[in-house]
């Protein structure tokens, strides 16, 4: 086999967009995610080691590593034992990439009756993550006995791995595409004292309710759960932030874009697009806001907007990543490129929509969600679902929860039941610099 093949193996690939990844840290970008899962017993960690092996076996291109050339951060093989991990809540902090996970740019941890699961955003995005997180826990329930069956949504050892499940699927985006009618935004408002605050630890609000209380809610009123959600939370923030700012609210919201480009793919393959709430949003009754909100996601997310910026942003991490200049150059100009991106909105939401997994593992499976850090920014939002419930994570570095509570009682306002769970949150840390050059065993 030569060299050449070896470097482009289908394993090997990172998607374009998520190449920018490998040179980020969380302080710059959120480029390492947790999902958490509640088991109805308490997890036992030789069986879930058993269950990351086995689904290894259907996702070889998880079995990766980082390495340095003098230009690159690139991914190799990682023939090492892969390694589940005891959590405590929040104290002990692992390294991802690192002697701590075998070399893996994923992470699986246990506590209690919980299983954690976290990955290096270049490797995927969260619903792509979620198919691997899927195969890991219904090998777990296998291997403990458990009467589960495949219905056929869990890519299993009874499935075949295909070279489109790890394609770059950037690679079937255009030439070119046509940027009439993008939105062209303003500054946003931002909280600028919470604002790339460095590595400090997190504190996580979990708010969770009824789905169906919130899509009656938006119905009523013309609108979606997006279009509910985002202004909400939007309006909250200028409360705390910036009443007296004539700045737009501007949150980020990745888009997934495979119901416009149909892939296979468990790579990264997300764009973003830009979401306001103006400044004479606060005048006006909710409903109306709601339907404007509504009707202008509805005019951002024509096919040909979400893949002009998808098509512009892939370009851009491609070009850098292929950039002839020395390593420590490009990591400097991948942060510098991640932060400026990342702060010209106020806050990032995060969609990762439901949760499924077959109903024969939901006696076994009893809660899910997951955490998306804020990086530089003040907070950022990741919005989940599972069996029936709606739970919106938001992530800050503040003790000072008046954007939870806030937020949280404008959703009571709608009538709908929510409650607040808040525990403190200490990220997993990657930097590829560390990653690369750290003996696995």
């Amino acid at each position: 086999m030569e060299l050449n093949d070896v470097i482009n193996h289908p394993y090997l690939r990172t998607d374009s967009y998520g190449k920018i990844f490998l040179y980020c840290t969380p302080n710059d970008c959120a480029c390492v995610p947790r999902h958490t899962i509640q088991m109805s017993e308490r997890v036992r960690p030789d069986v879930l080691k058993e269950a990351v092996k086995t689904a290894l076996l259907r996702f070889p291109h998880m079995m990766l590593r980082i390495e340095a050339t003098e230009t690159q951060l690139r991914y190799r093989l990682n023939v090492e034992e892969p390694v589940v991990l005891p959590f405590d809540g929040v104290w002990t902090r692992y390294v991802i990439g690192t002697s701590d996970t075998h070399g893996y740019l994923f992470l699986v941890g246990y506590q209690d009756d919980k299983i954690y699961m976290e990955y290096q955003h270049s490797t995927s995005d969260g619903r792509g993550f979620e198919e691997f997180i899927r195969c890991v826990l219904f090998n777990y329930l296998k291997l403990c006995g458990k009467p589960v069956e495949n219905d056929g949504t869990v890519r299993g050892l009874d499935s075949v791995y295909t070279v489109g499940e790890s394609e770059d699927a950037y690679q079937h985006l255009a030439e070119s595409y046509s940027s009439q009618g993008i939105y062209q935004k303003p500054p946003a408002l931002h909280a600028d004292a919470l604002t790339d605050l460095g590595d400090r630890p997190e504190v996580i609000s979990e708010i969770i309710f009824p789905f169906e209380q919130l899509h009656r809610a938006a119905k009523s009123m013309g609108a979606s759960p997006l279009s509910v959600i985002a202004p909400l939370f939007s309006r909250t923030f200028r409360s705390k932030f910036g009443a007296d700012s004539q700045a737009p609210v501007i949150s980020q919201i990745p888009v997934d874009l495979r119901p416009y480009i149909p892939s296979a793919t468990t790579r990264y393959f997300i764009c973003f697009l830009d979401l306001p709430y103006e400044t004479e949003y606060d005048q006006l009754p909710l409903d109306e806001v709601c339907k404007r909100t509504k009707a202008f996601l509805k005019e951002q997310m024509a096919p040909e907007l979400l893949l002009f910026r998808a098509k512009r942003a892939s370009d851009a991490c491609r070009e850098l990543h292929e950039r002839d200049i020395p390593l420590m150059e490009k990591i400097a100009e991948a942060s510098k490129m991640s932060k400026n991106f990342v702060l010209e909105d106020s806050f990032l939401i995060t969609n990762v929509g439901e949760f499924r997994v077959p109903e024969s593992m939901k006696p076994y499976v009893l809660d899910y969600g997951a955490v998306l850090p804020c990086a530089c920014q003040p907070c950022a939002m990741l919005i989940s679902s599972y069996n029936g419930n709606m739970k919106i994570s938001i992530a800050q570095r503040t003790h000072d929860l008046d954007l939870a509570v806030g937020f949280s009682n404008l959703l009571s306002q709608l009538g709908i039941d929510v409650r607040i769970n808040n525990y403190p949150f200490r990220v997993t840390w990657y930097e590829g610099a560390i990653a690369s050059r750290t003996p696995i065993l």
